[in-house]
């Protein structure tokens, strides 16, 4: 039976405490395991080399996991996200608020336009597209005129 490195086994618990590695009997290969707070050791990756025979583990596989760990991420690079983030969303809230006025300004001025033409004591038209309304039947002159004929 084989046993992993030693040293690979010291940059593996640096990476993470809760890994492990062993040798497997049934298939010959070697395991990376994790030990979950309840249960038994959940295995995650097998090592082998590019034609799935045995090998031993090294860096590569610490790099391979370290790659794949979505909580390990450089302090500076969270920073430096949640700072562009931040930029992001306070040029958003600066943006919406420019076109929220625009917009007021922009109906107000269309409503507001013929109820200031007529404090000034003139005729202002509609903005608003007028509709005419066609006569339903005769009117009464029409009668009328159709009465004395």
């Amino acid at each position: 039976m084989y046993s992993p490195d030693r040293v690979f086994l010291n940059d593996l618990k640096k990476l993470d405490p809760n890994l492990g590695c062993y040798y497997e009997n049934d298939h010959h290969h070697f395991v990376i395991t994790y030990r979950r707070a309840v249960g038994e050791k959940v295995p995650i990756m097998l090592v082998k080399d590019e034609n799935d025979g045995f090998r031993f583990p090294d860096q590569r596989d610490i790099i391979k996991l370290a790659e794949s760990d979505t909580h390990r991420v450089d302090a500076m690079a969270q920073i430096k996200a949640a700072a562009a983030y931040m930029e992001k969303a306070r040029e958003k809230e600066r943006k919406k608020a420019r076109d929220d006025i625009r917009n007021m300004t922009k109906d107000n001025k269309l409503q507001l336009a013929p109820k200031i033409a007529r404090l000034d004591g003139g005729k202002h038209n509609s903005t608003f597209r007028r509709i005419n309304l066609k006569k339903r039947g005769k009117s009464v002159d029409e009668l009328q005129n159709a009465i004395h004929q």
